[in-house]
């Protein structure tokens, strides 16, 4: 049960941190084809948008701890105290404050969804769109719109500095 609840715990780490960086890796040229091999499974779980994937593990994180505390109720034997314990201790986090921990993450990741929604610059329907099966007109049109979302952003900041 350790290696299993371990192993989910680094998933979602390596997950968290994918969201993190998936922008600035989709710049590196050298990152193409791992792009290009894995868009399916991109558009498939999250399309394509950081916010929603740290948005579902989010809720498949909370999914987890439900099933875990409705199965609680009827075997009253299964208990976690241990491997939380475990946890906190390969951390190094004091018994006193594990709790404050838990919130901290749990905060943290609210961050890590606003800093998302911050970096966000288009609609999700225009992100979630494979790139090898898009037609000349639809890139066209979605270049049009960077250059109007662009322009409407200046013309909101000149209007701010203006008042």
């Amino acid at each position: 049960m350790l290696y299993v609840l371990s192993a989910l715990a680094i998933i979602a780490v390596l997950a968290i941190l994918y969201a993190v960086v998936r922008s600035w890796l989709k710049r590196q040229p050298w990152t193409a084809k791992f792009f290009a091999a894995i868009e399916p499974y991109e558009l498939a779980l999250f399309k394509k948008s950081e916010t929603i994937l740290v948005g579902r593990l989010l809720w498949v994180g909370g999914l987890l701890v439900t099933s875990y505390d409705f199965i609680a109720v009827f075997v009253s034997s299964l208990d976690l105290t241990p491997v939380t314990t475990r946890l906190f201790d390969y951390a190094h986090v004091p018994q006193d404050m594990r709790g404050v921990v838990t919130t901290a993450l749990i905060t943290a990741i609210g961050y890590l969804i606003n800093w998302l929604r911050k970096r966000t610059t288009k609609p999700i329907e225009t992100v979630a769109v494979a790139e090898k099966d898009m037609p000349r007109e639809v890139a066209t049109a979605l270049m049009a719109a960077e250059v109007f979302k662009d322009e409407a952003v200046t013309a909101v900041q000149q209007a701010a500095k203006a008042t």
